[in-house]
């Protein structure tokens, strides 16, 4: 079980940085690309003992009142590259949930990097579907989600996300969203700085402006996970969040993000439905 090779690039520290690995099953890589990639710079913890093999559904549905995404206003997110979801309301404040800009190419998906039998089960606009929903979701929720920084509680999460996960998945995940691992790991929970600067370290929140100031995104590979039915999207991101002024070292006031992510997700039961079948982050987190 799990991904046959590291997630490219292997990264180095730089500075103080923390380094976060997430295994689980979304199968081998494709045989002819395998070979080339890097050994990830530190050993991805152990594979959830549950692996998706079933047909399930749901793409995301709306979320409750209480995590309701209004559509945003014209921000200096989007003024920078970076696509907003939505206007977000946590506990530290309201902020932008940004998303890939609508003219990033890594929504389009380039046909020499999907493996050939994903063609053979699914249509090319199938194909595309699942990357688009595999590639939001990476951005939005595995990056920017309201749990990084504590700005919700794992409960709320569940409540606007837990029906994108696979059935048989619910409860394992559930329960690991507190515990912190493996599921916590498709979700950035912590600005990770906080241990050793205590609360000052903290995001801006404000209702008008992103979180993130900047997000380069570079898809790697498209492939069929070992279930054989769900598809399989792996990226390489890098990443600026803002923190408060005078937070962390002096001078600091962002912190920088890389990592390689990869999510798969199957059909659902309803036409453009997906659901999160398994995952596999590395984040490399510094203070800028």
């Amino acid at each position: 079980m799990g991904i046959s090779a590291g997630p490219r690039p292997a990264f180095t520290a730089a500075g103080l940085a923390l380094l976060v690995a997430v295994l689980a099953g979304c199968g081998t890589d494709p045989a002819d690309t395998a070979t080339s990639r890097s050994t990830a710079s530190s050993s991805p913890s152990p594979s959830p003992a549950v692996k998706s093999t079933e047909k399930a559904s749901t793409k995301a549905k709306p979320s409750p009142a209480t995590a309701t995404k209004s559509p945003a206003p014209a921000s200096s997110a989007s003024q920078r590259g970076l696509g907003v979801k939505g206007n977000l309301e946590t506990a530290h404040g309201t902020y932008l949930q940004v998303s890939p800009a609508e003219d990033d190419p890594a929504w389009t998906l380039d046909p020499a990097l999907v493996e050939p039998k994903l063609l053979s089960l699914y249509s090319q606009a199938q194909i595309e579907e699942a990357h688009r929903n595999n590639l939001a979701f990476m951005v939005e929720e595995g990056l920017d989600s309201p749990l990084n920084g504590g700005a919700w509680t794992p409960d709320q999460w569940w409540a606007a996300n837990g029906q994108r996960i696979a059935p048989e998945l619910q409860g394992m995940a559930r329960q690991s969203l507190s515990d912190g691992s493996p599921f916590g790991g498709v979700v950035m929970q912590s600005t990770f700085h906080q241990e050793r600067y205590g609360d000052s370290y903290r995001y801006v929140y404000e209702q008008d402006r992103s979180r993130f100031t900047k997000l380069d995104i570079e898809v790697l590979e498209v492939w069929l996970a070992d279930d054989n039915k769900s598809i399989v999207t792996e990226i390489s991101a890098t990443a600026e969040m803002e923190v408060a002024p005078g937070a962390g070292e002096p001078g600091t006031n962002t912190q920088v993000i890389e990592a390689s992510m990869t999510l798969c997700s199957r059909p659902g039961e309803t036409a453009g439905e997906w659901l999160i079948t398994d995952w596999r982050n590395l984040f490399q987190v510094t203070a800028g």
